[in-house]
């Protein structure tokens, strides 16, 4: 960054590693892009398209979907995962009316409505022996 930093001051060397740390992790995470390109397809009705991602994340304002039995919306904006709200088990598509942000503990709460407890406590503990 000797370029932009002349100086070599580190807290705005940092800061321009930051910024491109963040732009990087958003790409990956929310498929940020000012280009998107086309979809290639993919086979596994489990992957969440890139347009699919920027659509829901865009949708949900990047935070946490889930309401309380009172009314109250999650105001997680950590820790998201995308979730079929019609389980891939059961259906489910990887489509933008389908898809939808959850926070990972209210994520957990939905496959746990879904499947039961002990089904889901039983498939954690298959993948951490996989792990």
């Amino acid at each position: 960054m000797s370029h932009e930093v002349p100086t070599g001051e580190i807290t705005l060397v940092l800061k321009g590693a930051l910024k491109l740390a963040k732009a990087q992790l958003e790409k990956r995470k929310i498929a940020a892009t000012d280009r998107p390109g086309r979809s290639r397809g993919c086979t596994s009705a489990r992957r969440v398209p890139a347009a699919v991602k920027r659509a829901v994340w865009e949708r949900d304002g990047g935070r946490c979907t889930f309401v309380s039995e009172g009314g109250r919306r999650c105001e997680e904006r950590a820790r998201l995962e995308y979730d079929h709200a019609e389980p891939v088990a059961r259906g489910g598509q990887a489509t933008a009316e389908n898809v939808r942000l959850l926070c990972r503990s209210h994520n957990r709460y939905a496959a746990e409505r879904a499947f039961g407890i002990e089904f889901m406590e039983r498939k954690r503990a298959e993948a951490d022996r996989t792990r």
